[in-house]
């Protein structure tokens, strides 16, 4: 990515457009005359970005044909168990080929191949001379990484996007580049279809390519490898390699690269601007570059008026004196903050936690148990047998076999939404709803973590999982496995926590932040109630239910105290009247009453919402109290949807981000001192504002109190900040520990 070198920037269109539906499908866009635009949206955005950030010489979109690929023809099963995407999906690629043709970007298609092999192509013809960026959501694309070859893809929505060359690729998936193959020929590919080695899971493909680098190799040294991992690469050889084959991008289609053609050349602005306005773009119309885009006047099309769009101001600002002085350098700037977590993190996913693998089996054949007896269930309250996990059965059963109601109902273009979310609002109506609810709970606890669970283990039976950092919230993503969606307050959720154990000699720490985020808020928010509420330490939640009902807070009833954790929780996440009835089984007066009621007493809270969101609209941006800053300039968008679903993110992320930064400095500050107080113990997971330690038995105490100290003190908010902190020989099973 050097300086002054010419940029080829190539598409690939049907990647960019599933991502682009499926991250704004909540948002259900449509046109002013009803069009549904999600997908097309998103892709109008990525485009803006393309254009404003990476400022290309040339640029291309490949799509995919509707005739059969060599892969179909090599393996028939190619792709078979994919979901096929929405009508409403496939409705929208002629506009989006209409978008791409107003910007006068050429398109490539050629039957018999996918869109990444004209991109991997295309890519691999460029000269060397020139730096080429891949745009799109698919991983597959990381195989064609190279020192001039980049993949340029969405993280979070489009406004979050991650540049992978050579080292990004190796320090996120833990496999150089040209390995990405030769892993997808081991481990599989699920979304693809393709088998892989049954049996070698992603841990021991990653540790093999470590040690041997690639596929053939491996198997030039099969009398080195474990009986049982020679064994299965033995028998499912030919599957190794044909999976390798399938996940490989071609780089020698039958089409040519023409730079000449691929020249980004000058479009018409108004032509663009007369299409946003026709598909009520209006937010994205202020975005469209002006002037002329051709390769040697690059700069007269993005010289921006100062006037136009904000800019971040620097990030790199002194840290807040809250910090303890020790370390007010560490934590400056929060680039730095990530950097120093990131070594800890690496070491956390090499650490691992032990499964106790039996314990899951035993609890998945309960588990498929009780899905059978839901099914047989389901079956007998529907009248006939059908595919429960088919939207389109469940919708023929429940809107026109059992005939109900679909007043409230999302409808799309397939029929009435199955959603969780629909779902809930017919539980009245009828008991299938609860049983179906039921049922899918449990089919997706089985199939995430149950059935696969045993196959991610390493020799050792620990679970390895990896982690990422969402540098624009602060927060720790978690994938192969994603502990962090494991249910916390469910029975079957704590179940699954059972089965994560400590070795003999040693137990599991959990230490957990309470209430951060409210804290957060009486800091941010500056309320006096709440913050007072703190100060004494009562339980927010019964003092708030107490003040709205109008009673003492030992009168307080159950149901009373669970209303006002909604509200506590969901007003600063943006809850409705509506999400507040559904929430707790008030009618809709009495939730909008109770919100009414609620910033009556908490004037605080209800200014600091109304005045981050005018902060945002004005600079472009929110941020933490550590300096993190998120843009969010679907703030200004024409899109009803759209714009309140950033005024959201606008008093969301201060908090959240906030949290997250908090425990990354904990975090930061035990990896220094944990060695001196405990060597043998080990930080293994960050879920939420948790943290996971493996710790010898007789040094837990001195362990808990190390944590407690500094994950209490590590910065002062305007409450006090408190860690519970428990032990117990699995993490499903803790009990708190007495420090003195």
């Amino acid at each position: 990515m050097a300086q002054g070198r010419k940029k080829l920037v190539l598409i690939d269109g049907n990647a960019l457009v599933h991502r682009a539906f499926h991250a704004l499908a909540q948002a259900n866009l449509t046109s002013p005359t009803g069009e549904p635009t999600g997908a097309v949206y998103g892709f109008a955005m990525m485009l803006l970005n393309i254009f404003t950030k990476l400022k290309p010489d040339y640029i291309a979109v490949a799509f995919d044909t509707h005739a059969p690929t060599f892969r179909h023809k090599e393996y028939k099963e190619y792709k078979a168990t994919r979901i096929e995407a929405p009508q409403e999906l496939y409705d929208q690629i002629p506009r989006i080929q209409e978008l791409i043709e107003t910007f006068n970007i050429p398109m490539f298609t050629k039957d018999g191949f996918e869109a990444d092999d004209i991109v991997g192509t295309l890519a691999h013809q460029a000269p060397d001379v020139i730096d080429t960026y891949i745009a799109t959501g698919d991983m597959d694309a990381l195989q064609l990484v190279n020192k001039h070859t980049f993949v340029y893809a969405p993280r979070k929505g489009f406004s979050d996007i991650v540049i992978y060359d050579p080292a990004e690729v190796e320090k996120t998936k833990g496999l150089k580049p040209t390995q990405i193959i030769d892993f997808k020929g081991l481990r599989g590919d699920p979304s693809d279809n393709i088998p892989g080695v049954p049996g070698i899971g992603e841990v021991t493909a990653k540790k093999l390519l470590a040690e041997y680098g690639n596929i053939d190799k491996i198997y030039q040294h099969l009398d080195e490898l474990p009986e049982k991992t020679r064994d299965l690469l033995t028998k499912h050889k030919a599957k190794a390699i044909q999976s390798r084959s399938l996940a490989t991008i071609m780089i020698d289609t039958p089409i040519k690269l023409d730079l000449k053609k691929a020249e980004a050349v000058e479009f018409d602005a108004n032509k663009v601007k007369d299409l946003f306005f026709k598909l009520g773009f209006k937010s994205l119309v202020s975005r469209i570059p002006e002037g002329t885009l051709t390769a040697g006047k690059q700069a007269s099309f993005f010289e921006t008026p100062a006037s136009a769009g904000r800019r971040m101001a620097d990030t790199k600002r002194a840290a807040d004196s809250r910090f303890p002085a020790s370390l007010r350098n560490k934590l400056s700037y929060t680039e730095k903050l990530d950097r120093d977590l990131d070594p800890i993190l690496r070491r956390m996913e090499k650490a691992g936690i032990l499964l106790d693998v039996e314990f899951i089996k035993k609890l998945n054949k309960k588990i498929s148990k009780e899905l059978a007896e839901l099914t047989q269930t389901i079956y007998k309250k529907a009248g006939k047998e059908f595919n429960i996990n088919s939207p389109s059965q469940l919708g023929e059963i429940l809107f026109k076999k059992l005939k109900l109601p679909t007043t409230e109902i999302k409808k799309k273009k397939m029929g009435y939404s199955t959603a969780v979310g629909e779902l809930e609002k017919l539980a009245e109506h009828s008991p299938i709803i609860k049983y179906i609810l039921q049922y899918r709970a449990l089919e997706k606890i089985r199939n995430t973590y149950l059935e696969t669970l045993p196959t991610l283990v390493d020799k050792n039976n620990r679970i390895h999982t990896t982690y990422a950092q969402d540098t624009s919230t602060g927060r720790l993503s978690s994938s192969s496995p994603n502990m962090q969606n494991i249910p916390i307050r469910s029975e079957l959720g704590a179940e699954i926590r059972k089965a994560f154990i400590a070795p003999e000699g040693y137990v599991l720490i959990s230490a957990d932040y309470s209430q951060i985020e409210l804290r957060i808020v009486a800091s941010l928010s500056k309320d006096t109630r709440m913050i007072e509420s703190f100060n004494n330490n009562e339980d927010i939640h019964s003092r708030v239910a107490a003040e709205i009902n109008g009673v003492t807070i030992d009168e307080v009833t159950k149901q009373q105290r669970r209303d006002a954790k909604v509200i506590n929780f969901g007003l600063i996440y943006g809850i409705s009247p509506h999400g507040l009835a559904a929430n707790t089984g008030m009618r809709f007066s009495e939730a909008s009453d109770y919100i009414r009621k609620y910033f009556d007493l908490h004037p605080g809270i209800k200014k600091y919402m109304k005045d981050i969101v005018a902060f945002a609209q004005q600079q472009g941006y929110v941020e933490t109290l550590f300096g993190r800053k998120r843009e969010i300039p679907e703030l200004s968008s024409g899109i009803l949807a759209v714009r309140n679903a950033a005024q959201r993110a606008a008093i969301n992320m201060p908090i959240q981000g906030t949290a997250a930064d908090i425990l990354k400095a904990a975090m930061i500050e035990l990896d220094k001192n944990l060695p001196r107080v405990s060597p043998k113990t080990k930080m293994l997971l960050q879920i939420h504002d948790e943290l996971v330690l493996e710790v010898p038995q007789k040094d837990v105490k001195k362990v808990a109190k190390l944590v407690k100290t500094v994950m209490e003190n590590i910065y002062k908010l305007d409450v006090p900040i408190i860690a519970n902190i428990e032990s117990g020989p699995n993490w499903g099973n803790t009990k708190p520990i007495t420090i003195n």
